[in-house]
């Protein structure tokens, strides 16, 4: 794949990302009714190279969270436990969502997150008018990676 390819492919994951508020998994963009019958094509190769841009973009984008706080402390938890980011981004992909598998990643997960949130707000208690855009904000950014993460517990 050239660098021109590599570009265009990294300008759909960015336009998929902010029409959706999500990073988009190659299922997506097989299933891209603009892009998909170009993404469905592709050979072996071609699809792990793409895998590999999304991944990539993943990874730069959580190295950017350097401004906020709550970016801060998602990055803090990528660079802390990326074994378990990685499993619980390819689970999100999964349609069987409900698996045993996921609910137990995803409650390893939002109890990392709970964690994070209760880091950022310790000293917002008394600041209820900001404190629900802060959490807000936070979780953003946790759906962006994680766009079923609110169906963890689900039918417990």
């Amino acid at each position: 794949m050239n660098q021109a390819e590599q570009d265009q492919i990294l300008n759909i994951i960015k336009n998929l990302q902010e029409k959706k508020n999500a990073i988009p998994y190659f299922s997506d963009l097989a299933n891209n009714e603009t892009f998909g019958p170009i993404f469905k094509s592709l050979e072996k190769h071609e699809r792990e190279q793409v895998e590999d841009i999304i991944k990539d973009y993943i990874t730069q984008t959580v190295e950017g969270f350097t401004k906020t706080k709550w970016g801060q402390l998602f990055k803090r938890f990528f660079d802390a436990d990326p074994e378990l980011f990685w499993e619980f981004r390819a689970l999100n992909e999964d349609p069987n969502k409900n698996t045993v598998e996921f609910q137990t990643v995803g409650k390893q997960v939002e109890q990392e997150m709970f964690r994070l949130e209760g880091i950022l707000t310790e000293k917002m208690i008394d600041q209820e008018k900001g404190l629900d855009k802060v959490i807000g904000s936070f979780y953003n950014i946790v759906y962006m990676f994680f766009p079923k993460m609110g169906q963890v517990g689900e039918n417990d």
